[in-house]
């Protein structure tokens, strides 16, 4: 869940804790007094389950919103490198966005930036030899242009944007445009 933090988990957590915790207690008290299980021990002990898993389901969403957010920044900063060890080899010139992607940076180039087969004539890269990498918030991988960095909304269709003038790209998601 976007925008769910550590913070509101907390209580989930703690209820969760707890109905472990009387689980516990239910189950060596069992153990204890009887050898079997009343209807009303089956009962609880079914109550009890039911509280720890609707607990957790809180924690889990926040530890996938925290994954893909990691993710997210983690391919931002590689392709961001990426760049900007294009432009250390190109003569400070950027990599340019053709039909939804930076071709540049996905097939060898010589000096003069022009894509070719990787061989003498063309000595630089592939430096993303796998391709653009998706954007784990909507794993899509097209790179759309935008006029101006830092961007100031999304573009609606996912993905990358790239202000071309400046070789700077940004995650095509709200939470993430500022990162």
């Amino acid at each position: 869940m976007p925008g769910t933090s550590l913070s509101d988990v907390q209580l989930p957590a703690t209820v969760a804790l707890a109905a472990i915790a009387a689980l516990g207690y239910l189950a060596s008290q069992a153990r204890h007094w009887r050898t079997q299980f009343t209807l009303l021990d089956a009962m609880i002990l079914v109550a009890l389950m039911a509280i720890v898993t609707a607990a957790g389901i809180p924690v889990f969403n926040a530890i996938g919103g925290q994954a893909q957010r990691s993710a997210t920044l983690q391919n931002l900063r590689s392709m961001r490198a990426t760049i900007e060890l294009y432009k250390a080899e190109h003569g400070g010139e950027v990599p340019l966005l053709y039909r939804g992607t930076l071709p540049q940076l996905t097939e060898a180039t010589d000096a003069a930036g022009k894509p070719g087969p990787p061989d003498a004539r063309h000595p630089f890269g592939p430096y993303l030899p796998n391709g653009i990498p998706p954007n784990p918030c909507t794993g899509t991988s097209l790179i759309s242009p935008i006029d101006v960095f830092p961007p100031t909304s999304p573009s609606g269709v996912g993905g990358w944007l790239y202000h071309q003038p400046t070789g700077r790209i940004a995650a095509d998601v709200k939470e993430h445009l500022n990162d």
